[in-house]
């Protein structure tokens, strides 16, 4: 039996006797103890007890029956194993969207976040929780692998207006849409000319949203260009990570001359 068959054996083992591995969790106990604890037969505290102890999960001592050392550590892991498959349950909706393998946050990290997705009647809903933390913020940066108009219409606002600061790394054609759109480039040249907002090109898309917005942190997956969920975070180790990746993106990025791509293109747009 390889190494691998033997955890896996080792684990089924602990979830088919989590009754008395629970209970012996708690402190060793007498046989007639178990019995009354799992509200079972004598003849079933034996399987179980024998089956614990053949795997060295289970020693008896003094009358009663107690976790050895091993058995401890291997609760404590399988307990660890359930808490991370517990929080990527809760986060499945956010986790099917991103490409395999580019995600590297300790998902322990956001068990205490806030999953936000589009809800019945209301298909929008995490869209505009998104645009009320960007109403609020003084400091935003942001890799975008897509952009929306009512998203930088608010940013405009909080620059211009309210003196914050914008930092973004966006996809070669988010950048376009920025600097070309004719619906987004009069508020882009309107931020740099304030001095407080940068935009940066990335070489490729993004493959999720990342945003810090003062203690705020939001990652987004999306589909086909369609956001599709956003998780939200004020944990410390959240913001270090998204502050630490923010960085990684904009040190491969391009920086681009907002005023000197802005004039050319409405300059096109006038000839």
């Amino acid at each position: 039996m390889s190494i691998d068959d033997e955890r896996f054996e080792l684990l089924s083992v602990l979830l088919k006797r989590r009754g008395t591995v629970r209970r012996l969790d708690e402190g060793p106990a007498a046989k007639r103890t178990l019995v009354e604890a799992l509200d079972c037969s004598r003849s079933t505290v034996d399987r179980a007890v024998r089956e614990l102890e053949s795997h060295g999960l289970v020693a008896y001592e003094d009358g009663r029956y107690e976790l050895t050392p091993v058995g401890e550590q291997a609760v404590a892991g399988t307990t660890e194993l359930l808490d991370r498959i517990g929080v990527a349950r809760e986060l499945r909706p956010f986790l099917e969207h991103l490409p395999p393998g580019r995600f590297d946050l300790d998902l322990e990290l956001l068990a205490d976040a806030d999953v936000l997705l589009p809800e019945p009647g209301n298909p929008w809903a995490m869209i505009n929780r998104h645009v009320g933390v960007l109403e609020r913020a003084e400091d935003v940066r942001a890799v975008l692998p897509l952009l929306g108009l009512h998203a930088q219409q608010v940013v405009h606002e909080r620059v211009v207006e309210a003196g914050a600061r914008a930092e973004l790394v966006g996809s070669p054609e988010v950048v376009r849409t920025l600097v070309a759109d004719p619906d987004f480039v009069e508020r882009t040249r309107e931020m740099a000319e304030t001095g407080r907002c940068r935009v940066f090109q990335a070489d490729e898309r993004p493959p999720y949203f990342v945003g810090v917005m003062d203690e705020i942190v939001q990652i987004g997956t999306d589909e086909d260009g369609e956001p599709r969920a956003i998780v939200e975070s004020t944990a410390p180790a959240v913001r270090d990570w998204a502050e630490t990746t923010y960085e990684r993106f904009r040190g491969r990025a391009t920086r681009v001359d907002l005023l000197e791509a802005t004039a050319d293109a409405e300059g096109s747009t006038a000839d």
